[in-house]
């Protein structure tokens, strides 16, 4: 795959799968986008594929017909309602030079490494949970999530989406006395 052409994935399910090795090695090692599965084929998240689809890396095909950015949010959203607030900061993360992965096993949106780490050598420092601004939380989810960056040694941050799709960081973190 040459850098101005886009590979070519297949929406199954919740992912999207990049079939062709090359395409699947040149977007996971250049950007550490995906995980490889079986067979060399590369496995995308929604949110992951929205990106690439919206910077013009990834074409994504449902069936035979080829899926635009609009309506591959709109199937990632049937799927996850806070799939967008997800995109926005996952989307202003990655432009600010981080690499962000699924923070699925962790409890939190995202796991995000540090400019020049290697996700699988290197251990991710922050989590991110993204949500709207007009969101609420009760204090016990709040204590939640600052007991989930705890256990993991991890910095939590929450992405604060607003209205007009900027992002503010908020820092979550216990305090022993």
């Amino acid at each position: 795959m040459s850098s101005n052409k886009a590979a070519s994935g297949t929406l199954v399910g919740g992912n999207v799968i990049v079939s062709d090795k090359k395409e699947a090695s040149t977007l996971n090692q250049k950007g550490y986008f995906g995980e490889i599965g079986k067979g060399g084929k590369l496995v995308i998240p929604l949110v992951e594929a929205l990106y690439l689809v919206e910077n013009g890396k990834l074409k994504v095909k449902k069936g035979k017909k080829e899926m635009d950015f609009d309506t591959l949010l709109a199937h990632a959203e049937e799927r996850d309602p806070g799939s967008f607030v997800q995109y926005v900061a996952f989307s202003d993360i990655r432009d600010r030079g981080y690499i962000v992965k699924s923070g699925f096993k962790f409890g939190a949106h995202f796991r995000i490494y540090e400019r020049g780490c290697v996700p699988g050598e290197d251990h991710a420092k922050y989590l991110i949970h993204a949500l709207p601004e007009n969101f609420s939380m009760t204090l016990t989810e709040f204590s939640r999530l600052v007991r989930l960056g705890h256990s993991v040694k991890k910095e939590l941050w929450i992405a604060v989406v607003d209205n007009d799709n900027g992002v503010t960081y908020y820092t979550l973190g216990r305090v022993t006395p």
